[in-house]
């Protein structure tokens, strides 16, 4: 899944939640609260019946001033209408002149009746709403908040004070603040973790590995390799970042490889063109001082000097032409050939230039294939036939020296297996040999002669034939070439700019 539509989905699913939460937290606090305040001030009775003894309290106070004045005053009253006001978590204080009458569970403190201070006469004197600052009392820790009535006895004010203990109000004002926060916290912690994983997990971490491997790679570091289980857009990226970092590892080691083997080219071709040049020369020299004195000296000086002079030109022509085929600018005279006439003509002229009590060379044709043709460049296939050979021709090392070549049907493709009981060549160079420059060994190389080109050129030749070569081989025991070659003309298929 893609971080977008991830991110997209979590952050619905988040919000979801945090209405969900959000809406039943409210509630449960709202109801929390209601439920507290009525505790707070009313305790165990309804509405209903805090409204009745409300009035009938009133009823009461406005009949003893009517018939029985002497009760607003009276202690025992006093004290029988404070225990009645327990109903609404409260108290009544009662002020006679100088008198202060409190038979409740209210401060008898005189700093407490000196916030008690009655409504001036002619003011309305209704129960005030709780903004009206005058009637609330900070007293100490505790919050208190009054409503009087003043009632006329003999010339005097007698003030009634209803007095309300808020102190369980206000702390549960500042625990519903509190748990108010605390949802919030809550919920921003519901909505932030799973973003914050998100982040880090498919998207931190993954950018903290690329940078790590480009790091790596600005400091010339192309020995690691990133890897992210991720399926999402940065994951597809370190992926496609180490796939690029393995192919310029390999380009930079081929590039290597291709400048060693250029390296050993100049160098090869330098040893192969000063000896015979030297040779030349030497030859030269010794029939111009008169060292080859006799006609028969002279003709095997001048034997060597050919020989010397084609061989030189064997190692241009090789040149000359792989660079012509790595170019595709040779072009390719195709026609049908009797397959085993053909094969035979140029095994039986390498037998004549190798062949010996010591050495053979074998041609096995499948008797299916006797009557095959194969559309072919002859002279470029020739080259092709004649490179192997050679190149097994050359390392040799036992003392019977074998070269055996088996023709085989394989259904669309004509296999030419060319087996030697030569060195062979270590596993780790086969991937290599066809390589352009590309020479096994350095010090065996300079003796055997060539210059690396020869299986390069076969391979290239045999590729704009439409076939491919393989190799196996083994240290000590010997390599087997196979050159596979298309029997049906119709599906040849030849490079740009080679057909002419």
């Amino acid at each position: 899944m893609s971080i977008r539509i991830k991110l997209i989905l979590t952050y619905a699913i988040l919000v979801m939640i945090s209405v969900f939460v959000l809406v039943f937290s409210g509630i449960a606090i709202v109801s929390s609260v209601v439920q507290t305040v009525a505790e707070t001030v009313i305790e165990e009775n309804d509405i209903h019946t805090v409204v009745t003894q409300t009035i009938d309290l009133l009823a009461e106070l406005k009949q003893a001033q009517d018939y029985e004045p002497h009760k607003l005053t009276d202690p025992d009253q006093i004290r029988t209408l404070s225990e009645r006001t327990d109903f609404y978590n409260g108290g009544l204080v009662v002020r006679y002149g100088d008198r202060m009458m409190n038979y409740s569970d209210l401060p008898r403190d005189e700093r407490f009746y000196s916030y008690l201070v009655p409504t001036p006469i002619g003011e309305e004197s209704d129960v005030k709403g709780p903004s009206e600052e005058e009637h609330f009392i900070d007293f100490g820790s505790e919050k208190y908040f009054y409503i009087d009535y003043t009632f006329e006895l003999e010339g005097e004010d007698v003030v009634y004070f209803f007095v309300i203990d808020m102190t369980k109000s206000t702390k549960l004002r500042s625990t519903t603040g509190k748990k108010i926060l605390q949802m919030i916290l809550v919920i921003l912690l519901i909505i932030i973790t799973p973003l914050l994983f998100i982040i880090s997990n498919d998207i931190i971490k993954p950018i903290r590995t690329l940078e790590e491997g480009v790091r790596h790679i600005k400091n010339g570091n192309l020995d690691f390799k990133l890897k992210s289980s991720n399926n999402n857009e940065i994951g597809r990226v370190i992926r496609y970042f180490d796939v690029m970092r393995a192919e310029l590892k390999s380009s930079i080691d081929k590039q290597v490889r291709f400048e060693e083997n250029r390296k050993h080219l100049i160098s090869s071709i330098s040893h192969d063109l000063k000896t015979p040049i030297t040779s030349i020369k030497g030859y030269v020299e010794g029939i111009k001082d008169g060292v080859a004195n006799t006609p028969e000296k002279t003709e095997k000086y001048l034997d060597v000097i050919y020989q010397k002079s084609k061989d030189m030109d064997q190692l241009i022509d090789d040149l000359f032409l792989f660079s012509k085929l790595d170019l595709n600018k040779l072009p390719y005279e195709m026609e049908e050939v009797p397959m085993k006439a053909y094969l035979e003509t140029i095994i039986n002229e390498m037998k004549l230039d190798w062949e010996s009590d010591v050495r053979t060379l074998d041609l096995m044709i499948d008797e299916r294939l006797d009557d095959q043709k194969f559309t072919i460049d002859q002279q470029k296939m020739k080259r092709v036939i004649v490179n192997i050979l050679q190149n097994s021709m050359k390392y040799m090392d036992k003392e019977k020296e074998a070269i055996k070549v088996h023709v085989n049907d394989n259904e669309e493709y004509v296999q030419l297996v060319f087996a030697d009981n030569g060195m062979g060549i270590d596993e780790e160079h086969l991937g290599e040999i066809f390589e352009r420059f590309y020479r096994v060994e350095e010090s065996r190389n300079l003796d055997a002669g060539g210059t690396g080109l020869g299986l390069a050129i076969a391979k290239q030749v045999v590729e704009q034939h439409g076939g491919f070569i393989t190799v196996t081989s083994e240290a000590g025991v010997g390599t087997k070439m196979i050159v596979n070659l298309l029997k049906s003309k119709e599906n040849l298929v030849l490079g740009e700019n080679i057909d002419g």
